[in-house]
């Protein structure tokens, strides 16, 4: 798999294969490629080379609607709205799911210092919430989408690594297919993944 950008870089990937149910943390330094690899995965970006594949259990090419897994990037989407209609993106049939999943990524805490709570809106010119608060709420809305697979790019980055550890232990119980890109993951964070990809320049290092 490979990509080359208008300036004419060229980044290239090893063959890689990622099961279905399967918990991944991808690492790497700084320009190896990892975001591209997602980009590329969710048909973000197309390959100059090569393919990405979906396959059921039979080995048998799935055409995938490229909007079905669940994307959290590094830049918190959100909108001037309530805090829950950030998580749950006006589906209202989500609501009575909404407490459980702020249980989830850690977030109770912080809506106790909010007055309104989840019906708190969201000023994105005042900036009136943190980085790890965004980060949350984000976190939330992928949990609440129910995607077969997720795709987190440094979603937990402005998060403290007690909480960090809580959210991803919440995570990687449930059945989805995770696969997230982190770089300052300590060793015990790493562990709780079934393994680990490590890209250096586009090239898998173990």
């Amino acid at each position: 798999l490979q990509h080359q950008f208008k300036n004419g870089e060229l980044i290239s990937y090893p063959d890689l294969t990622i099961k279905s149910g399967e918990k991944v943390l991808v690492t790497g330094d700084s320009g190896s490629g990892k975001s591209t690899l997602f980009k590329l995965i969710l048909g973000k970006l197309s390959p100059t080379s090569g393919k990405v594949i979906f396959e059921d259990k039979n080995g048998k090419e799935i055409k995938l609607n490229r909007d079905e897994p669940g994307y959290v990037a590094q830049d918190n989407t959100l909108f001037p709205d309530t805090i829950e209609n950030n998580m749950t993106m006006f589906n209202s049939k989500l609501d009575e799911k909404v407490k459980r999943v702020v249980k989830q990524v850690e977030f109770e805490n912080d809506l106790k210092k909010i007055p309104a709570g989840l019906k708190h809106e969201i000023n994105l010119d005042e900036g009136n919430l943190s980085g790890g608060q965004k980060q949350k709420i984000v976190l939330a809305r992928a949990i609440l989408a129910e995607s077969k697979w997720l795709f987190i790019d440094e979603g937990t980055s402005a998060i403290d690594s007690k909480a960090t550890k809580k959210i991803l232990k919440n995570l990687l119980n449930q059945e989805t297919t995770i696969v997230m890109i982190a770089h300052n993951f300590n060793s015990e964070l790493e562990n709780l993944f079934d393994r680990k990809i490590s890209l250096k320049n586009g090239g898998e290092q173990g």
